[in-house]
């Protein structure tokens, strides 16, 4: 996802000028929704005009004004603008190259970092059973082991380094007790399953935050923007509740008065 791209004025004015300003403003838009979707802006005229928003009226009439301009084209079901496929490819391109030299520094660093670990701990062995203090047995080495193991996994995301999810969390596993305390603090439901949902779907996308600290701030937002949406989805039902029950009581009212007129007639 492109959340930022070059614009050369003096094009943009020259390959705009025939348009209205409202024209102008709707293809600004537009073209703002192809980058974010990566360029892959479905032909979605519902999705178009709530991420605007729009009228649906003035989206379609301004669509087939800049389609009749030449200035997009409908290709498979998305929105297709030649400069804007262009310039996507090139940040993605950027992107990768700047992720792959960063996975390399990774990778490179932690290895130094394993290597210096190891000749610390065999020197500290070493000297430990030459003067005969410690007596290591098949199980102590195990447990030393998967300590520093352990260890080194969590100095890979201390303080500002940015990692992936899956370097802080297992994305498959059980919450862990600090995520789960925060989401049953704001009243979420069913905290583990929307947990993995959260999970799978950085996962996905590969995203990095700045160590374990900022995952976690990542999931407390997540968190209220879904108590959010409970406080307002309680709402609603609860105003659908109360205008049922007044229209049972009116209809109520009604029947009894009609009953009374009756035997008053009568």
């Amino acid at each position: 996802m492109a959340d930022m791209y070059m614009r050369n004025i003096r094009d943009w004015r020259e390959g705009t000028i025939m348009l209205t300003f409202e024209e102008k403003g709707y293809y600004d838009e537009l073209l703002n929704l192809i980058y974010l979707h990566d360029d892959l802006l479905p032909d979605n005229d519902a999705l178009i005009c709530r991420s605007m928003p729009v009228h649906t009226v003035t989206h379609r009439r301004l669509k087939q004004r800049l389609i009749d301009a030449g200035l997009i084209d409908i290709k498979n079901g998305f929105y297709r603008n030649k400069r804007a496929s262009m310039e996507i490819n090139r940040i993605n391109e950027l992107s990768i190259k700047n992720r792959t030299r960063a996975e390399s520094r990774w990778t490179k660093s932690l290895k130094n970092k394993e290597s210096g670990d190891a000749t610390a701990m065999l020197k500290v062995k070493v000297n430990s059973e030459s003067e005969g203090l410690v007596i290591k047995t098949e199980d102590s080495e195990n447990a030393e082991k998967s300590g520093i193991q352990n260890h080194r996994k969590m100095q890979g995301c201390r303080g500002s380094t940015k990692c992936t999810i899956d370097q802080v969390l297992d994305p498959e596993g059980e919450i862990p007790e600090d995520y789960l305390a925060y989401a049953k603090q704001w009243g979420i439901g069913n905290p583990q399953r929307r947990f993995l949902d959260w999970a799978g779907w950085w996962l996905g996308e590969n995203g990095r935050k700045a160590g374990a600290r900022g995952w976690l701030q990542t999931w407390k937002s997540r968190v209220r923007k879904d108590a959010d949406r409970q406080l307002a989805a309680g709402g609603d039902q609860q105003g659908s509740k109360r205008d049922r029950a007044s229209a049972t009581t009116d209809g109520a009212r009604l029947a009894l008065d009609r009953r009374r007129n009756r035997s008053r007639e009568v």
